[in-house]
């Protein structure tokens, strides 16, 4: 077995490990505490080292900018709803023009087919009547009793 002799104390076995592992225990923590207290130190130092006003005065500073930013941003958003009410207004102008002109549109073309259709009736009747003295002349002339003779 192994044999561990410290200051004329020998251990033997399992306790020479235990006092080895202790050992390392402790200095362990020994380094993390000294580690800890420099971390704490340092941290002290760039507290003391810190100057509040000066941030604070940065704070004002972007507040006042982003009060700014607010404001802007309201004032476009504004000015985005009055162009757009402004343009369904105008929509709706020209919405009401076209509905207008589609109206005065029907009325000319139902106009001009009455009077297409009074003028195509009015030359019916005058075909109808010319057909009709053209077939009296002709019949007329059919019945002359001089044709008659003529042809024999």
């Amino acid at each position: 077995m192994a044999e561990l002799d410290v200051g004329g104390v020998k251990f033997k076995g399992g306790k020479g490990l235990a006092i080895l592992m202790a050992l390392g225990t402790m200095i362990g923590t020994l380094y993390g505490g000294f580690e800890v207290y420099k971390d704490y130190m340092d941290m002290k130092d760039k507290l003391a080292n810190l100057d509040v006003e000066a941030i604070a005065a940065r704070n004002a500073v972007l507040e006042t900018k982003l009060e700014e930013a607010i404001s802007y941003a309201k004032d476009i958003k504004n000015d985005l709803r009055s162009d757009v009410i402004a343009v369904e207004k105008a929509l709706g102008d020209v919405e009401g023009r076209i509905r207008l002109v589609e109206s005065e549109n029907r009325t000319s073309i139902q106009d001009a087919k009455k009077w297409f259709d009074e003028r195509t009736a009015n030359i019916d009747e005058k075909l109808t009547s010319m057909e009709d003295r053209l077939n009296k002349r002709l019949q007329r002339a059919l019945d002359n009793p001089l044709l008659k003779d003529m042809k024999q």
